[in-house]
């Protein structure tokens, strides 16, 4: 995103169910004709009341269902179709991981099939090849938020995918786990 200086992302996970779309940026013109070979979709996953984005977009043009956790669902710019509670199953044996901090119903997605692990806003890829957080001001519990990334460790994962910023592909565990520490360290 120009205005901030770093890159929203989205990200499509290809299951026997279908595409499982998380927090999906609004593409420009020609975006959409690639975004049309993805079909069909298993749904929208927003992970954030803040990560709207294109869902409504993904619900007018596909007929995608969009879901997000019941905790911010009531605070998103689009509605929601199915609510979530943090342990429902996904397609593709994907696990869906409520880790609040930055808001009460944040999610994150674990996809053990290719060893990653997407996360919206419990840490964000900035400055690039690093993780950080945004400022306390718009977290509603930091401790809340740094007890949600040790446990994010738990899982098996070497590509680290954020929404806000630069996705860490190799070793993401490892700077989670150097993030946490720091953060953890008084």
């Amino acid at each position: 995103m120009p205005d901030r200086g770093y890159d929203f992302n989205g990200f499509a996970v290809a299951t026997e169910d279908g595409t499982v779309v998380i927090d999906p940026p609004s593409p420009d013109g020609a975006g959409w004709e690639a975004i049309d070979a993805l079909a069909p979709f298993a749904g929208v996953w927003i992970t954030n009341r803040n990560h709207s984005r294109a869902a409504a977009e993904f619900r007018e043009r596909y007929d995608a269902t969009v879901y997000a956790h019941e905790a911010d669902a009531a605070k998103l710019d689009a509605d929601v179709d199915q609510i979530l509670w943090g342990d429902e199953p996904l397609p593709g044996g994907i696990e869906l991981i409520h880790v609040p901090g930055k808001s009460p119903g944040e999610i994150a997605f674990h996809v053990p099939s290719c060893r990653a692990l997407i996360v919206g806003d419990v840490v964000i890829g900035v400055p690039a090849g690093e993780l950080s957080i945004y400022p306390e001001k718009v977290i509603d519990d930091m401790e809340e938020l740094h007890r949600s990334a040790a446990r994010l460790l738990e899982y098996d994962f070497d590509a680290l995918l954020v929404c806000d910023g630069e996705p860490i592909t190799g070793n993401g565990k490892e700077k989670l786990r150097e993030f946490v520490e720091k953060a953890t360290t008084p």
